[in-house]
């Protein structure tokens, strides 16, 4: 696991074989069915599920793109929901997220590009954060992504 601080949210690097940290939210792909009920429109999008006076921790459900292509469209929606989680959280006032990264597992198709663009997104919009004190980040390959980190910022 690596570790480093990006404003005041100390991010932290796991394999996506790692169990995942749920202390205070946790970001979960929509199901198939959730997403189609919505309606195609929700790609890309991340929205809060939990509801007031609830016990445990709190949901933010993302729709990541479905497929893995890596056209300028895909990639600017998988940046678009990245930002939008931290957006969700922000808004929520949480202290501690858990996020999968494209890849890290079956919900969460993704390649390299996908990866790229979501950590990118991610550094981005970790600048104006106020609340977050402890991101967990779940990737397929953990050095890669804690390296594309480093690479922007």
């Amino acid at each position: 696991m690596k570790t480093w601080q990006l404003n005041k949210t100390e991010i932290s690097v796991h394999q996506a074989d790692v169990p995942l940290s749920i202390e205070n939210a946790y970001a979960k792909p929509a199901t198939q069915e959730h997403i189609n009920a919505l309606g195609s429109g929700v790609i890309g999008e991340a929205w809060l599920v939990s509801q007031p006076f609830q016990e445990g921790p709190a949901v933010i459900k993302f729709a990541p793109p479905q497929s893995s292509d890596s056209d300028t469209k895909t990639l600017a929606l998988w940046a678009k929901c990245y930002r939008t989680i931290i957006r969700v959280a922000e808004r929520e006032e949480l202290a501690t997220l858990s996020i999968p990264l494209p890849g890290a597992n079956p919900h969460v198709q993704g390649g390299e590009e996908a990866v790229w663009e979501a950590v990118f997104a991610l550094s981005e919009q970790l600048q104006h954060t106020k609340h977050l004190k402890h991101l967990h980040l779940y990737a397929s390959d953990e050095a890669r992504a804690w390296a594309l980190f480093n690479s922007t910022s």
